[in-house]
């Protein structure tokens, strides 16, 4: 496949993936706004303690299914062992969910000690700990989409999913307040495992297989799987712990706040990675026993996100403010030094993540649990002391220097361990990309949002497609 083709390929994927993004991103931004005017930035942290807990325990509970099937989906759809690997990742993934789902209940006493210093919230986790079979069913269907390349498909289930969360979450919050809150987010993994059965992969031929068997052929899987549960339940522990300790030691208010602009960084401003992951991580794998096929892949990968990217970061920083109040409301503008100097970092995040994936698709659990371990512990070490320090205005600093960190860890293994380097030309490119955010920024402070905006944007816009074509 030449560079050109690749290219095409990409930015379809982007295409497709960017529009269901969108359609999430408006359907979160509603409802968002609706949980900011109904049940306030202490309802907006109680959903935030529910969601990282329950992510930590779906996550730990699936042994990391959910990446490593795809790795062996991936290298093994063109083959006649292709329907039975799609049997023994459905098999498995049925019983980490069982399996997830009793173990919730039964320590939901303890995992509310945990997560709200009481026993109080036990009853909330016994009925969330169908997020986590959900989860588990879902995350199965999506595999094999993924791997399979069913692009279409996958952006389909992905849509009505938030549409449907949006629809039930408008009359929870509106009638039930913060009664609502757990319904919602129970009614809403149901109703997602309901939309991805609708989109199942009826062309595939099915295949039974025992117990036995789906323990025998899925034991690479489940290996590499454990090594990313691992990494996975480290990363969201971090997270877990910093999100605890903002409401004992500050309020919940304070969660609420930094949800919203991690939300905002992370998740809006990283719809990018979102749309690019979904065709990038089949098509390493694919490649992952040819070294320098996947350099090259990597190094194409960095520079298409790195480039689009640059535009959108402007757009973003100079449109944070009105984007926070759009999103949320006053309450919630403390947030704002977080979000637009944070927004900046994404850069070395685009570049460490696709450095990091190829770990993932070599298949090298053991070095994925010490990279990730590392950035948890960069991400703490750096967080807790600079939102002690200087507040949110910390945390938008910290964001920038974890990531920048993390991107040097990933590419020390990937330098040293495959013997890989970065094409010729990515060095120069996310040099020119942190100076246009370093520019972006003292604009804004200097001359004010919309004419930084007016002096930045049309020079990324127009390098764009330039940069993109040029090999």
């Amino acid at each position: 496949m030449t560079t050109s083709t690749t290219t095409a390929k990409v930015l379809k994927a982007l295409g497709i993936f960017g529009s269901v993004q969108m359609i999430t991103i408006l359907c979160s931004v509603v409802r968002t706004k609706l949980a900011a005017l109904w049940i306030g930035p202490v309802g907006v942290g109680l959903i935030t303690i529910y969601n990282s807990t329950m992510d930590l325990l779906a996550s730990t509970a699936q042994i990391g299914l959910q990446q490593s099937a795809v790795r062996d989906l991936s290298q093994n759809r063109d083959t006649v062992r292709g329907p039975e690997t799609v049997a023994v990742v459905k098999k498995l993934q049925r019983l980490t969910g069982v399996a997830g789902m009793g173990a919730v209940i039964l320590f939901s006493p303890l995992i509310s000690l945990w997560a709200f210093g009481d026993y109080s919230h036990w009853w909330a986790f016994a009925v969330l700990s169908v997020m986590v079979l959900s989860q588990s069913l879902c995350n199965a269907r999506l595999s094999v989409m993924r791997a399979y390349e069913r692009f279409r498909d996958l952006a389909s289930a992905s849509t009505w999913t938030a549409v449907a969360v949006f629809v039930l979450a408008v009359p929870m919050f509106y009638f039930f307040r913060l009664d609502g809150v757990v319904p919602l987010l129970a009614g809403g993994a149901i109703m997602a495992y309901v939309i991805t059965y609708v989109y199942r992969d009826r062309d595939i031929p099915a295949v039974r297989v025992s117990l036995r068997q789906a323990w025998r052929q899925g034991r690479t899987m489940l290996s590499l799987g454990f090594y990313m549960t691992v990494s996975t339940f480290v990363t969201l522990l971090a997270s877990n712990v910093f999100v605890i300790y903002l409401n004992r030691c500050y309020s919940g208010d304070t969660v609420g706040v930094y949800q919203a602009g991690f939300t905002l960084v992370n998740t809006y401003v990283g719809m990018i990675f979102t749309s690019i992951a979904m065709e990038y991580y089949p098509r390493l794998s694919a490649s992952a026993q040819h070294l320098r096929r996947m350099e090259v892949i990597v190094s194409h990968e960095i520079k298409i996100a790195l480039w689009v990217l640059m535009p959108v970061v402007v757009t973003f920083v100079c449109t944070s403010q009105l984007i926070l109040n759009i999103l949320y409301s006053s309450k919630f503008d403390a947030a704002l030094p977080f979000v637009f100097i944070g927004a900046t970092g994404v850069f070395f995040r685009a570049a460490s993540w696709c450095i990091a994936y190829a770990i993932l698709a070599r298949g090298d659990g053991r070095l994925y649990i010490i990279t990730e371990t590392a950035s948890a512990a960069v991400y703490l070490a750096l967080y807790i002391p600079l939102y002690t320090a200087w507040g949110f205005t910390g945390l938008g600093i910290g964001y920038v220097a974890w990531y920048a960190a993390y991107l040097g860890i990933v590419y020390a293994v990937y330098r040293y361990r495959y013997g890989l380097r970065l094409r010729p030309g990515i060095v120069r490119l996310l040099l020119l990309c942190c100076l246009t955010g370093a520019l972006t920024l003292t604009g804004y402070y200097l001359l004010g949002p919309w004419w930084t905006l007016l002096i930045m944007l049309p020079p990324t816009l127009l390098a764009l497609p330039r940069g993109l074509i040029k090999r």
